[in-house]
C-alpha cells in the first residue's frame, strides 16, 4: 500500500545526511520514508516522528532511551537501527531498509500462508523476540504490520513500545 505523497514537505529534503526519496508508510508515531545516505550511498528507512508526539512532555527522553535499546539489538531477523536524533526540530530514526512488504499486506494480498511458510515466519520472529529478551527487552507490539518480509526472511521492526524486563 503506497501512501499519498502529494504536497509532502519532506520529499527531496536532506535529514541527518539522508536524502528523503519516497514515503513508504505511516504508523502510529509518524511517517516512514525511504532515503539514501548521501555520503555512504546506503538506503535506509527514515521514521519521522509526528510533531504532536514529539512535543509531549517526556517524549524526547523516552524516544532516546527506546532508540538506544533498539540500536543495541543485532540479529538477522531484527531491523537494524542506524541512527536517531533531532534535526531542524524533527525527531527521526534511521534504520535498515527492507525491500519487501509487511506481513499484514502479504496476508491481505495472498491470504493465509502455507503451513511451512507460516512456521518459517513464526520461527524467525520467535528468534528475534528471543534475541530481544536476551537483552532484557519485551517488544509489546507484535502484529503482522511489524513483521517485514524480504524474500524468505522475516524481520521484526518497530520497537517503539519496548519495555525492559525489569519493568522500566
Amino acid at each position: 500500500m503506497m501512501a499519498d505523497t502529494t504536497a509532502d514537505p519532506h520529499l527531496g529534503r536532506v535529514l541527518a545526511g539522508y536524502r528523503i526519496e519516497e514515503r513508504i508508510g505511516r504508523g502510529g508515531m509518524g511517517l516512514v520514508y525511504r532515503g539514501e545516505h548521501r555520503e555512504l550511498r546506503r538506503r535506509a528507512a527514515i521514521k519521522i516522528i509526528a510533531p504532536e508526539l514529539a512535543e509531549t512532555e517526556g517524549f524526547h527522553e523516552r524516544f532516546n532511551r527506546e532508540a538506544r535499546m533498539a540500536a543495541a539489538l543485532q540479529h538477522p531477523n531484527i531491523v537494524t537501527v542506524y541512527d536517531a536524533g533531532e534535526e531542524d526540530g524533527l525527531l527521526y530514526l534511521a534504520m535498515q531498509y527492507i525491500e519487501g512488504s509487511d506481513l499484514a499486506t502479504v496476508l491481505r494480498n495472498q491470504g493465509r500462508l502455507r503451513p511451512y511458510r507460516a512456521l518459517d515466519v513464526c520461527r524467525q520472529v520467535a528468534a528475534a523476540l528471543d534475541a530481544a529478551h536476551s537483552h532484557g527487552m519485551i517488544h509489546r507490539d507484535i502484529k503482522p504490520a511489524n513483521v517485514l518480509i524480504e524474500g524468505r526472511t522475516a524481520f521484526l521492526t518497530d520497537f517503539g513500545l519496548t519495555k525492559r524486563l525489569d519493568g522500566t
